[in-house]
């Protein structure tokens, strides 16, 4: 089991990522990308994490120090907050109280010297530390324990998002729910203007739009994401007007040019959409 960082902590870790990706040459446009190809995440979570909106496990920053050769230490930064942590490692670990295992960090320090009697002690089984009170039974290869910290057991929401964009309400959270049936997260959107001011704090790693809205079509919201952090982002164009003569094909097409969208007539075949949007994220 893989512990999380508390709110706090996530944001001091994300800050000492980002500067160690600065000082190895990694621009600060570059990161998040860089982030999701060594943690192998989706453009959203590396986005979240690296803002220190979403926690991070021991693992994960042990990973990025390793992709750049330097010690995970420094990322946890907690053996400069307490000299009596001088020496002590960080390690994954499971804290065993009476029958409830529990996912920890316990920072590990020396071995423990005859007669010593901590309070906690640490020992590894079968490759996996554990923690325990110490009950005055001898326990070999036992090790001193400087500090524990149990986090609340919460997912790690690591699903592609996806903004559903649709002014037909109903339309817009029925694909939404069969996005998020089909593995995906998904926000829906009711309104060009909501999901514009959406993408100046959220990204998203797709976008499935309705073309026209009103006598507005969603040509300028198309632009926006192509402009947004994750520029790359797969498009999805919905529209049900091309045979009505409601909908210009010309202007379709100037966007599909343009800005490399996909186009699909209304009502949508769901499954085939998800299945066009997983292989443009690589999910199959």
């Amino acid at each position: 089991m893989a512990n999380e960082a508390t709110s706090p902590d996530s944001i001091a870790v994300a800050e000492r990522v980002r500067e160690l990706m600065s000082r190895h040459g990694i621009g600060k446009r570059q990161q998040t990308t860089e982030l999701c190809r060594i943690l192998d995440l989706s453009f959203s979570q590396g986005h979240r994490k690296l803002r220190g909106n979403s926690p991070w496990t021991l693992s994960q920053i042990k990973k990025v120090a390793e992709a750049f050769g330097e010690p995970a230490a420094q990322l946890f930064g907690a053996q400069s907050l307490d000299p009596g942590m001088v020496g002590a490692i960080a390690q994954e670990a499971v804290f065993s109280i009476g029958a409830i295992d529990l996912a920890c960090t316990a920072w590990v320090g020396a071995a423990l010297e005859p007669g010593s009697r901590p309070e906690f002690i640490a020992f590894s089984k079968l490759g996996q530390w554990r923690v325990v009170r110490h009950d005055g039974a001898l326990y070999q290869n036992g090790f001193e324990v400087h500090k524990i910290e149990i986090y609340p057991r919460r997912a790690e929401t690591d699903k592609p998002l996806i903004a559903v964009v649709d002014d037909d309400a109903s339309s817009a959270d029925n694909l939404r729910d069969y996005l998020e049936q089909s593995g995906f997260g998904a926000a829906a959107f009711y309104g060009l203007t909501a999901f514009t001011e959406a993408l100046q704090t959220q990204v998203f790693d797709g976008v499935v739009i309705d073309w026209l809205f009103g006598t507005q079509t969603s040509a300028l919201a198309i632009r926006a994401v192509r402009g947004s952090e994750n520029p790359d982002a797969p498009i999805f164009v919905l529209t049900g007007e091309l045979l009505t003569g409601k909908a210009s094909e010309s202007e379709i097409s100037e966007v599909i040019r343009n800005f490399d969208v996909a186009c699909y007539e209304k009502p949508a075949r769901m499954a085939i959409l998800v299945a066009d949007l997983s292989k443009r994220l690589n999910r199959i």
